[in-house]
């Protein structure tokens, strides 16, 4: 396999797929030099919105208010706004590792709450510490007030202990399902948790008025515990290190897990202390990650497709939203994950409507067809709201594709550069489909085919 492939493969899955300036760097770039640029992170700048920002003392006052539109307005354009912020950012930093990374733990510590300044600060905990240490990341989590509130550990008190977030913390996000914890662990592991909450300004705060003083037992072990001893026991324990790394194998590398690659893997991660750069570097610079049964074996979640689309096929949006709508249609979208186990994977992106809708956005966005189309209905985010039909025509049609800018990707070969397998089969069928058609139109028709949904 040369470095053109591998690297295809490498920023497919530590990014999100090939960037039309860089095809001559994919040819000419080791894949080790490559993943040293994809993962290395530049100071830490926080995303930057449309939206004036409100302190938090502002935001408190519109909390306060009698009048709920303006903090509704707020929280609605807010949210909107650095959403298409992040997205702009997959799609244009060449740090990849570090917003592919963050958007995999916004599907594994999931929240959905509309105040606005709460989803920023959890996303930028993403960015900011999602390549660090993941036992710096889920204190940082556990105390976020986005986290606070969708769990409600806020209502969590030594008279009536709420036990939502403690059950979440084991079953969703540390030790996976039923593994090591029983019911009790997770009742005793709750009264720990009393009293952590945030105040006014979106702050964390121990409460130790509303903590529970009482001995606990938690995980065979016992002592006057909180909400810091809870999780430090959690960790101790190798499963959670492998619950961890098994799931990030599944994002990164392939849905079925190799048990043996898994296991040395969780061992290592154990080691470094629950490094998170340390197993990536494993994954990434191993040779088995390009090993054939790897390429070519994931699908792309709605937000891999949009992003990749828009990284080989520049373009302008006249109507921003049209894009995210197309997210919001096959079932992603940020800030807006599902319930708190986060979004499906594999299979469960695809069925019947979703898998024709994928394939005709790249046509859609190129004005070659048209979209009338209602989203998928979604009770756990609609609440049983009617969801507007999102209608795009080729005269209304407000995406502009640059085509004079990728004259580079259009004289090569066309199906090496889209498809993470090509094969002569679908070659052969494309290019007697396309015979007497442009480049452009070989381009698009090969971004409207099952194939290109794989990476």
């Amino acid at each position: 396999m040369n470095n053109f492939l591998k690297n295809k493969h490498l920023i497919s899955r530590a990014g999100f797929g090939i960037h039309h300036n860089d095809i001559e760097k994919y040819k000419n770039t080791s894949p080790k030099k490559l993943y040293q640029e994809l993962k290395n992170i530049p100071d830490y700048n926080v995303l930057e919105t449309d939206v004036k920002a409100k302190t938090p003392e502002e935001y408190r006052e519109m909390l306060r208010a009698k009048d709920r539109k303006p903090l509704n307005l707020f929280n609605k354009f807010y949210n909107i706004s650095y959403r298409k912020s992040w997205h702009n950012q997959m799609i244009n930093t060449p740090y990849q590792l570090q917003e592919k990374m963050a958007l995999f733990w916004h599907g594994h510590f999931a929240t959905r709450i509309q105040q606005a300044p709460f989803n920023k600060e959890i996303i930028e905990i993403f960015r900011k510490h999602g390549l660090g240490n993941f036992r710096d990341l889920v204190f940082e989590v556990s105390k976020s007030s986005a986290m606070l509130i969708f769990l409600n550990n806020q209502q969590n008190r030594k008279a009536k202990p709420n036990e939502n977030f403690a059950r979440e913390l084991m079953e969703l996000f540390t030790l996976g399902r039923g593994n090591l914890y029983t019911e009790k662990d997770i009742k005793e592991s709750a009264r720990a948790f009393t009293g952590w909450s945030y105040n006014g300004l979106g702050q964390f705060i121990d409460n130790k008025k509303q903590h529970d003083t009482g001995e606990k037992e938690f995980l065979g072990k016992t002592g006057n515990f909180d909400g810091t001893d809870i999780i430090n026991i959690i960790l101790e324990k190798p499963e959670c290190a492998d619950f961890i790394t098994r799931k990030i194998y599944q994002f990164f590398v392939n849905e079925i897990p190799d048990e043996k690659i898994v296991r040395s893997l969780s061992q290592k991660f154990y080691k470094s202390n629950y490094d998170i750069m340390t197993l990536m570097d494993e994954i990434f610079l191993s040779d088995w990650f390009y090993s054939e049964k790897n390429i070519g074996a994931k699908i792309k979640s709605p937000v891999e497709l949009i992003v990749g689309i828009r990284r080989i096929m520049p373009m302008d949006l006249q109507n921003k939203d049209t894009i995210y709508n197309f997210e919001k249609l096959l079932g992603q979208e940020l800030l807006q994950p599902p319930n708190v186990a986060g979004w499906p994977s594999g299979m469960a992106w695809i069925d019947s409507s979703t898998l024709l809708l994928r394939m005709k956005i790249p046509s859609v966005m190129a004005g070659y067809k048209t979209l009338d189309v209602e989203p998928k209905s979604n009770d756990d985010v609609n609440m049983g709201k009617e969801e507007k039909k999102v209608v795009v025509n080729k005269k209304q049609n407000t995406i502009t594709i640059h085509w004079d800018s990728i004259n580079n990707i259009l004289d090569q070969d066309l199906f090496e550069i889209l498809l993470a397998n090509p094969n002569e089969k679908i070659q052969d069928m494309i290019t007697q489909f396309n015979a007497d058609k442009s480049k452009k139109h070989l381009m698009i028709s090969i971004m409207s085919t099952p194939e290109y949904q794989l990476c």
